[in-house]
């Protein structure tokens, strides 16, 4: 007798059970995941803090894994096993993470095996899936929101849709970190680590920046802890020896001690956990050079985060001589090792595509940090107009930067990027340079292409310039330019500001509040405006 065949159902993946099943009569097996639900009336916060508002890396960190993940980590990881996707939404926003949200992610700092990393784990990890999903459509929400902007119409109201199921997901991903049964403490801490990554750019783009600056601080508390756990454990440490997790946990620390190092330049009491006297002086021997690009711009950084808390210094209006001319030193030597380098190696094993940018973007910000620095003297405010000529070098590094991030782009669309770039360069010779043909060239690139980086947004800090100019250029007509940097005078230049950029409702442009002082006057001023 024949054996009896089976009549195979295509499941529609009908939510939460599926429609064939039931009209045949089957029992149908249903769904793992919670079907797509948000409640009304809850506010943005509520629903985003479900978990109790968890801080991801922190104190409530989770000690557990869902899985064991020992031989699914390798130097070129390929999954074994993809998770299934429960509809069309979830395969529409994983493609947008896989070509639009990873491709900008490391867009200034270029890493194919950080890439794929991250792909492998979206695709086989569900809380690390999750995470992936909440931060591409926040993604698409913020591409949506700019490109309605520039076309100047209202978003449409599929975008409060956006912002609802974004926050669905990000809350299962701290659900599943919460809930997860007991696995192994080293790739417990990978996949928190990598979970927390994400949830750091998922927040800057959300505007949460006070819940991203927890999530930073709490990756960078348990990356340390991880690190000094494998040290330990190991003592001829080796990166290219150790077991995957080992490496993927170092891969973690390096993008999150980068993201912790470049926030000095938007919080000014912000320390960078691992901050210190750079080493960059004892590379420093004849013919001596850096090995690649990446040591190169770790280097700098190290050096941009001290510059920036010296300068960001409440207490003092002037640095002293002798830690000013310490760090000068510093900064002229690395620029030795980075020409010596690009003169002897080139740019190492990086490719002429990848390394050109970066090229362009250290030395950009090279030359604005120098600045930075040595403006810091008795005229205060006026000491800037004796740098004219760097600020035009960094004008014109920005221009090509910027012409090199829109074709890598492929449009004039907005992205996102969690880490710095050139925002922050264009920012200070806009507020800095009072020369009327420079800083409305950098105003000109700001408004270029929408661009957010961290929690710099081009468009406000356009904004911000615009108002800067207004301020110090009171008593000239806006069709009539200022001919030099002498017809601003020192009582009326801005010497230090803050801003706050305040969204009520998540969808309007909303407002910008700013707290000001001008050079040599007492008092501070505070003014609001809308976007």
């Amino acid at each position: 007798m024949p054996p009896p065949r089976i009549r195979r159902i295509k499941c529609d993946l009908s939510q939460p059970s599926c429609s064939k099943c039931q009209s045949t009569g089957r029992i149908c097996d249903g769904y793992g995941d919670m079907p797509l639900e948000t409640e009304s009336g809850r506010s943005h916060n509520d629903v985003k803090n479900g978990a109790d508002g968890d801080t991801i890396g922190g104190a409530n960190r989770p000690e557990t894994c869902c899985a064991r993940h020992h031989g699914l980590i390798s130097q070129n990881p390929r999954p074994f096993m993809v998770l299934p996707m429960t509809g069309s939404g979830q395969t529409e926003a994983m493609g947008f993470f896989e070509y639009i949200s990873i491709k900008h992610l490391n867009e200034y700092r270029p890493s194919d095996s950080w890439r794929r990393s991250l792909m492998f784990f979206s695709q086989t990890v569900p809380s690390v899936r999750y995470a992936a999903i909440a931060l591409a459509l926040a993604n698409q929400n913020y591409l949506h929101r700019g490109f309605s902007d520039q076309l100047h119409q209202p978003p449409s109201s599929k975008d409060w849709l956006s912002d609802s199921v974004a926050l669905f997901y990000y809350n299962r991903a701290i659900q599943l970190l919460l809930k997860q049964e007991n696995g192994d403490s080293e790739d417990t801490t990978a996949i928190t680590l990598l979970v927390c990554y994400l949830f750091i750019c998922f927040d800057h783009l959300a505007g949460n920046y006070a819940q991203a600056m927890k999530h930073l601080r709490g990756g960078v508390e348990l990356s340390r802890n991880a690190q000094k756990a494998i040290l330990d454990g190991n003592n001829a440490y080796d990166e290219t020896k150790t077991s995957g997790t080992h490496a993927l946990i170092c891969q973690i620390t390096r993008q999150i001690r980068r993201l912790d190092m470049q926030a000095v330049t938007f919080l000014v009491d912000w320390t960078p956990a691992d901050i210190k006297d750079t080493a960059v002086s004892q590379l420093a021997h004849p013919n001596s050079a850096f090995q690649s690009l990446d040591q190169a711009a770790d280097h700098l950084q190290s050096l941009i985060a001290r510059v920036m808390s010296l300068r960001n210094n409440p207490g003092q209006q002037m640095l002293p001589l002798s830690v000013k001319n310490a760090v000068l030193e510093q900064l002229e030597t690395w620029s030795t090792l980075f020409e010596n380098m690009l003169q002897q190696h080139g740019s190492s094993s990086d490719s002429e595509e990848t390394a050109y940018p970066l090229i362009t973007l250290l030395r950009l910000q090279y030359t604005i940090v120098w600045t930075y620095l040595s403006s810091s003297g008795p005229g205060r405010e006026m000491e800037y107009d004796n740098f004219l000529t760097q600020f035009q070098q960094c004008v014109a590094l920005a221009g090509d930067f910027a012409a090199v991030h829109e074709r890598y782009s492929g449009s004039l669309k907005p992205t996102f990027t969690p880490e710095i770039g050139m925002i922050p360069v264009l920012y200070i010779i806009g507020a800095k340079c009072r020369h009327p043909v420079v800083r409305r060239e950098a105003l000109g690139l700001l408004r270029r292409q929408p661009i957010r980086e961290a929690v710099w947004d081009s468009v406000v800090v356009a904004r911000v310039v615009e108002r800067i100019m207004e301020i110090e250029e009171v008593g000239f007509e806006k069709w009539e330019m200022i001919q030099s940097m002498e017809q601003v005078p020192v009582w009326q230049r801005v010497e230090t500001l803050s801003w706050a950029h305040v969204v009520v409702d998540g969808q309007s442009a909303g407002r910008v509040d700013i707290n000001y002082t001008f050079c040599a006057r007492e008092g501070s001023h505070i003014e609001s405006f809308m976007m």
